[in-house]
């Protein structure tokens, strides 16, 4: 397996800022809020992030609320952030954004 490269919380924080300004990272983890219509549009929210995190086999975080959704990536094999994160945040920013 190549080697995973892990980014500081603060180069994390300069990449989000530069690639995803929407995004923050908190505790070591890329996170976003969706603001929603409903319940059920959060639900379908996560179900549609869930079927591109399957695909490329990473898998967020996801809290789902009454017209909110939380979303927080993490590697968390490399326990890091890394490429992985921003690359699927990009693909959720583009899809629910």
């Amino acid at each position: 397996m190549a080697e995973t490269h892990r980014f500081s919380d603060h180069d994390a924080t300069a990449q989000a800022k530069t690639r995803l300004p929407e995004w923050r990272v908190e505790d070591g983890y890329l996170c976003r809020s969706y603001k929603r219509k409903d319940f059920a549009e959060s639900l379908l929210s996560a179900n549609a992030i869930g079927y591109f995190a399957e695909a490329v086999d990473h898998h967020p975080d996801l809290t789902v609320k009454y017209g909110k959704l939380d979303v927080a990536l993490r590697t968390h094999d490399a326990d890091s952030l890394t490429e992985k994160d921003f690359a699927l945040a990009e693909k959720i920013e583009g899809l629910l954004g």
